[in-house]
């Protein structure tokens, strides 16, 4: 099991990122269990600029 914060599930997002790359690589590789919090969620939501009306 693998706690996974704000920053690894931005790059995975967002192809500009500079991380993009090497987290896509990573995660697509783990067969861990990984786990996360609701404010992580909505911090990467926030940084994403994600939105229902968009």
């Amino acid at each position: 099991m693998i706690i996974i914060d704000t920053g690894p599930i931005v790059a995975l997002f967002d192809r500009d990122d500079r991380y993009h790359i090497i987290c896509k690589k990573t995660l697509s590789k783990n067969n861990n269990i990984l786990i996360t919090t609701l404010p992580v969620l909505t911090e990467v939501m926030y940084l994403l600029n994600f939105s229902f009306a968009a």
